[in-house]
This record gives structure tokens, C-alpha cells and sequence, in this order.
């Protein structure tokens, strides 16, 4: 782990901006069910106190979108693949999928994948938090194992713009490769068009890896033993 100072400077500026950007937009499109909107502007994303692979924390700037509130649950997922299995009263559970199947799932409901910037701006908003909830950690906000169904910690947080379990739960895929941020010149083998990123942090994870900025990867064609799960976005017209 590298540890680096923390930008305040850039954090304040960006929390500043984001939030006259989003006060001074036309009024919020009313979302599809199930979906929160997410105003286009700039945020922080990234960190310089974790990872090597969260740095540089830089701005990031995303256009309007619609972010599920939930992840896919195996309900939702069996519709589309009668063939999925999952265990018996797990209905409102996250789906466990690969990225193959996530993609496949969100292109034939009309949705996408979110980008990495997207998933992130998503979980922590434009005041640069360390959780969707904000800065400490609590062990009440977390849904610990695989036997929590959707939304089901004590404390039931949500992201700045409502999402639940964006940390904690299933790792949730995003659309994006396993790249370097922008002027990072750590070297990682890893880096390239081979994996998929995924966000979040499952249930058993270190809290360190509950972070918003928090990065990890898997081929797109596996789950690699981890509870990998999903929610899609859709574009705002």
C-alpha cells in the first residue's frame, strides 16, 4: 500500500463545485422505477491515501444518468435466464453473475453497466466521502454475508443520491477495463484491456476495501469464487 497526503485543497474546490453545479441545474428528470438520478458535474474521484491503483485522486466529470437502487436480485436475474439457479428463498438477494452475464442482463433491459466514474460518483457524490454514508465506518451499515438480502444492515445508509449497498454486500461490476488513472506511474501487470473492474467490497472484505475508491478486478468470464454482483444505469435522454 502507498500511502500519499491527502488533497484538501482539491476537496474542498470540488465539494464547493459540485454543489453549486447541481443547485443552479434544471430540475432533476423524475427517474424510472427503481432508479435514482444522478446530475451531470464534475466530482472528485480517486484517492492519494490507499492503493497504489486509487491514485492520483483527480476530478472526474460525469453527464446525467439513472443508477439503480437496488442491485439485480436473483429474482430479477432468473426472469431473464430461466436457467439461473440460486438458493431456495434467496429471491431478494444480489444475483451472483459474471461480468458476461451482468452485461447481457443490462443490454436486455434496456440498461448498461456504469462506467467506473459513474459507479463511484454514484457511491460517494462531490464532497469527496470515504463511504457512501461519509467519513467513519460502522459496523451497522454493512450487510456482513451472503445471507442478507438487499438492504438489510441495521442502519440501512444509502449513497448521497439513494443508492443502497454500494459498500458492503456484493462486489458490483462496472463496464470498465482494469486501467491506470490518469498520471499514475505505479506499474501493475495487471493493467490493460484483460479485466474487468468491480466496486464496493463483498460482505467478508476488509472495510479498507468498503471505500468508495476502493478498486478490484476479475476476468469478465468468472466470479472467481466471490459474490459479484451488479446494477445498471441508463442514460438520460
Amino acid at each position: 500500500m502507498r500511502i500519499r497526503t491527502v488533497a484538501f485543497p482539491l476537496l474542498l474546490t470540488l465539494s464547493l463545485l459540485g454543489a453549486n453545479a447541481e443547485s443552479d441545474s434544471p430540475e432533476a428528470p423524475a427517474p424510472p422505477e427503481g432508479m435514482a438520478y444522478v446530475p451531470p458535474g464534475p466530482f472528485i474521484m480517486g484517492s492519494n491515501v490507499g492503493d497504489a491503483d486509487e491514485g492520483p485522486q483527480h476530478t472526474a466529470t460525469t453527464k446525467p444518468f439513472f443508477i439503480d437502487t437496488y442491485e439485480v436480485s436473483n429474482a430479477e436475474y432468473e426472469e431473464f435466464d430461466p436457467d439461473y439457479s440460486f438458493k431456495e428463498g434467496y429471491e431478494n438477494h444480489a444475483a451472483k453473475v459474471t461480468w458476461e452475464q451482468a452485461s447481457a442482463f443490462a443490454k436486455h433491459v434496456g440498461k448498461r453497466l456504469p462506467t467506473e466514474e459513474e459507479w463511484e460518483k454514484a457511491a460517494r457524490g462531490t464532497d469527496g466521502r470515504v463511504f457512501p454514508w461519509g467519513n467513519s465506518f460502522d459496523n451497522s451499515f454493512i450487510s456482513w454475508d451472503e445471507s442478507y438480502p438487499r438492504a438489510a444492515s441495521i442502519a440501512k445508509p444509502t449513497s448521497p443520491y439513494g443508492c443502497f449497498d454500494m459498500a458492503g454486500g456484493a462486489w458490483e461490476w462496472t463496464s470498465s477495463w482494469y486501467t491506470p488513472y490518469p498520471g499514475n506511474e505505479v506499474p501493475c501487470e495487471a493493467y490493460g484491456e484483460k479485466y474487468r473492474v468491480m466496486r464496493g467490497g463483498a460482505s467478508f472484505n476488509d472495510k479498507a476495501m468498503m471505500r468508495t475508491t476502493h478498486r478490484y478486478y476479475l476476468p469478465p468470464n468468472t466470479t472467481g469464487g466471490y459474490y459479484t454482483g451488479f446494477r445498471c444505469v441508463k442514460d438520460v435522454e
